[in-house]
Order: structure tokens, then sequence, then C-alpha cells
């Protein structure tokens, strides 16, 4: 998510990027190596970016406590991260041997724990237990979004409205989190709450079917991760589920064959990639990805124009204007 629609949000990042320096560099604890070397291989502080300009939008600027809670979701984010690649067997992450590789499973694993630990511990720091309610029921909910995703590996009968709740679960829960937060710290009122509960929920599905469009057409350089990890870990996606609602006869049929089978070749996967091409899939998949856009703009509709505001359009429309 770079270029021209977070030019104004470099300033913010580095400070964001130097409170989490500070948070895990107060250490010479393993684990908080580890969770900077995920730091350093790159990231786009989505998460903190969000919650900086929702407390902007309410009336609260960006301070050293703003800045300190903010970090809280992106050491969530880098928790989950570590595990996602260990349960994925992932090699790679942002270009860079994936933190399991790196230090061992085992190392990853608690290191995880560890960041995980540090998130609560900043959140619990800000002595607001509705904020450290919705922390919970992120975690929650993002456990269940894994294990939902494990259970459904090659399930090609996947509908769109199921495909929509895993990847509420596994990405959107998170940013629908960072939004309430905010809203509970600053004071908002609750209707501001569950609008901005809204927004985070509709960037986070938008970001999330746009990776799963890139997974089928980016760039690897760019990505930094190869096209179709996603096939090759049993993940049906949205681009997939629109291919096989548009194919008939013989190709949807082996369309079919080829998303439930297991260990799939260059040439089995680039046939898959040719057949949601084909059919539209990837087209069909972004228009969904910016209805969810717009539907996450929609979401501020309440709140006055301001700066914050302007930024956190553009945060919207940037998660379906990016090539990585």
């Amino acid at each position: 998510m770079s270029g021209a629609y977070l030019d104004s949000l470099v300033p913010l990042t580095e400070r964001i990027n130097q409170t989490l320096r500070k948070i895990l560099g107060d250490s010479e604890d393993f684990p908080s190596q580890v969770g900077l070397y995920g730091l350093t291989s790159g990231g786009k502080r989505l998460r903190p970016l969000m919650f900086c300009l929702v407390c902007q939008l309410l009336g609260r600027p960006t301070d050293e406590a703003v800045l300190r809670l903010s970090t809280s979701f992106e050491l969530l984010h880098l928790a989950t991260l570590f595990h996602d690649d260990i349960i994925d067997m992932s090699d790679t992450r942002r270009g860079k041997p994936a933190a399991h590789l790196a230090f061992g499973t085992p190392e990853a694993v608690l290191a995880a724990d560890y960041l995980l630990a540090k998130a609560a511990e900043v959140v619990l720091d800000a002595k607001n237990i509705d904020c450290f309610s919705v922390f919970v029921r992120i975690i929650k909910e993002l456990s269940l979004g894994e294990l939902e995703q494990l259970k459904r590996r090659r399930q090609v009968n996947l509908t769109a409205q199921e495909y929509e709740r895993v990847i509420y679960r596994k990405t959107a829960v998170l940013m629908e989190g960072v939004g309430q937060v905010a809203g509970w710290w600053v004071g908002g009122a609750t209707e501001w709450i569950e609008d901005l509960g809204r927004f985070g929920s509709c960037l986070g599905k938008s970001f999330q079917v746009m990776d799963d469009i890139l997974d089928y057409s980016g760039n690897p350089d760019q990505l930094g991760k190869p096209i179709g990890q996603d096939l090759d870990e049993g993940r049906i996606t949205l681009p997939f589920i629109m291919a096989l609602e548009y194919l008939k006869g013989e190709e949807r049929e082996r369309l079919l064959a080829l998303g439930s089978q297991e260990n799939l070749t260059e040439g089995e996967k680039k046939r898959i990639l040719t057949l949601v091409a084909k059919s539209s899939g990837l087209e069909r998949a972004t228009r969904v990805a910016v209805l969810m856009s717009d539907q996450a703009i929609l979401a501020l509709s309440r709140f006055p124009e301001s700066q914050a505001k302007e930024e956190l359009t553009k945060l919207a429309r940037s998660a379906v204007n990016r090539r990585k």
C-alpha cells in the first residue's frame, strides 16, 4: 500500500515505528529480538495508522499515549503472522525468511506468544475495561478464524458468504476492533463507535479480498512471496469462487478437481490461474473489494469533514489501489 495515497502519512508511520522500537527495544530478551526482526521486514502499519487517525477524527491529537496504544494492534498483528507462517509452513514473509526459519519453530511460537502478551499489556495500561474487552474478543475471533480457515482447506464448494465470514475473523475483526478501541478510549458516542467499527470491518474485508486477488495476479518481487501461495496451502478465496460461479461444463469440473488436489505442480497451478483469469474471476472479485472500500467510506459519513477523515478515506481507497 505504497505511493501517493499514503505519502502524507510517512511522518506518522515513522513515529509509530519509533514507538514500536522503543517498546521492543527496551529489553534484551530473545523474543524482543525476534519481534524486531519481524518489524524490520517491512509492513504497512495500517492498523496503528488507522488508530491514530480515528483518534484525530474524534479530536484527540497523536501524542505519546495515542502512539503507544496504537502499537498494540501491530504487535498483535505480528504475532498472528508468526503463527500463520508456522501453520502454513511458509518460507518467506515480506521477501525475508519467515521467523520460524530464521530462529527456529519453537522460538517463533514463543516469540509470538510474547508479542501477544506485550500487546495485551499495552492495552491494559490504558486502564479502560471496554477497550480491553474488545481486545480480548479480537484475540478470540482471530483464533477461531484461523481454525475455520484450516477446516476449510481445499473446500472447493465454499460459498461467497462463507468466505466473507472467514475473512471477517481472519482480518476484518482486528480492523473493526481498532476503530472500536479508539472510540471507547477517546470517549466517543456509542453510534460513533459503531460507525468506526463498521469502517474498520469493511476496510479489513476490502484489504483481504485484494490480498487474495494479488495472490493470483501480483508481482512476486513486490509481494515478497510466490504467486499462488494460497493455492499451495489449499485456501479457496474469492477469485476462485467467482470463477467457479461463471465456468460451465468441462472447465468447471477441471477447476473443481484442481482446487481440491494436494501437492499441485507448477503446471497445474498455472492452469488454475488461467481458468480464473479466463472467467473474469479477478475482475469480479475486484468489484467486491471496491464495494467494500466504498462501504468503509460510507461509514464515515456521520463525521464532519477534517484532515483525519480525508486520510481515513485515502486508507480505504488505497486498500484496492495497491500492488503489494
